[in-house]
């Protein structure tokens, strides 16, 4: 129970069209432990309805986790879905890790993500624990949203709701 309490909960994410580098690097940083991976892979079509409904729930797991994990590779920049899912970490202020896959370059990827804000971190399931706990010790500084600021509005019963 107590190992339960001090794991990490980091949203997973890389290209679909890594997987077959990325399977089993997950199943390394799963048995490692220390971290609890939520991944938010899909191959749902990015702009339609369905993608809607699919970036509502990714939307929540989101909000559940302490950070996100950028497993890249070659094919990151090409997947909507790990552009959106990394921009919308770094909305939520989440902290940002990257992890090059194994035998991957990709040095326009590490520059998307440290403009994000990722912190580039060995492909280690030990490392990346540490940082990531390391990175929620910090004071979250979450930015106002629209939605926080109209309920607060409401719940005020100001005059501009």
């Amino acid at each position: 129970m107590r190992t339960e309490a001090r794991r990490q909960r980091v949203f997973l994410t890389f290209a679909a069209g890594d997987l077959a580098l990325a399977r089993p690097v997950t199943a390394r940083l799963y048995a490692s432990g220390g971290l609890t991976l939520d991944q938010g892979l899909t191959s749902e079509p990015f702009a339609t309805v369905r993608g809607e409904i699919v970036r509502a729930s990714l939307l929540t797991r989101l909000r559940r986790c302490t950070s996100a994990l950028c497993l890249y590779g070659t094919r990151t920049l090409d997947d909507d879905w790990v552009r959106w899912t990394l921009e919308t970490a770094a909305e939520l202020k989440l902290p940002l890790l990257g992890a090059p896959l194994p035998g991957v370059d990709a040095k326009d990827v590490e520059l998307f993500l440290t403009r994000l804000g990722a912190e580039l971190v060995p492909l280690d399931g030990e490392n990346i624990a540490a940082r990531t706990r390391e990175a929620c010790r910090r004071p979250p500084s979450r930015a106002l949203d629209a939605a926080s600021l109209a309920e607060t509005l409401y719940l005020m019963r100001h005059p501009l709701r």
